[in-house]
């Protein structure tokens, strides 16, 4: 079942299962995955914490309510150094945030963080693994943009 491949020790095997849970779960089966995608967030495979992430977003799409569930994870994975995963990081908190604005408060705390990530890309020299056009990694440079003015916005 998909719940045994996400407890998989194969990194493969679980991030296949998040994505097919991400593409294919219904509400009753977010809710009876969430504390074991929760738990992948945590993960010491990058890989298997950027499908987690992107696997989370998707559940607090479907199912509002368990929002909660991912908000420490989410926190703990705007720190990554893998920008993969920092990616989904950032648009998970941007999820999070819409769905409930304690979330917003709860998010600020990594203000100086985000704000840190982001210049560092500014400043960066030229990486070939993250360029696109002369600007290193664009896409993670708006996702954090949008969430610095979710957060600070009110």
């Amino acid at each position: 079942t998909i719940k045994n491949d996400l407890a998989h020790r194969n990194h493969f095997i679980a991030g296949l299962a998040l994505c097919a849970l991400g593409n294919i779960c219904t509400a009753e089966m977010a809710r009876d995955v969430a504390p074991e995608v929760a738990a992948l967030l945590h993960s010491k495979n990058s890989y298997v914490r950027k499908k987690a992430a992107l696997c989370s977003v998707r559940i607090v799409k479907k199912v509002p309510d368990l929002a909660d569930e991912f908000v420490d994870g989410a926190g703990e994975l705007l720190s990554d150094r893998h920008h993969g995963v920092l990616l989904c990081a950032v648009t998970l908190a941007l999820e999070l945030c819409g769905v409930d604005e304690s979330h917003v408060v709860h998010f600020r705390k990594h203000v100086s963080v985000l704000v840190k990530i982001l210049m560092s890309l500014i400043r960066a020299g030229y990486s070939a693994e993250h360029d696109v056009g002369g600007h290193a990694d664009p896409f993670l440079q708006v996702k954090l943009l949008q969430l610095l003015a979710k957060l600070g916005a009110g």
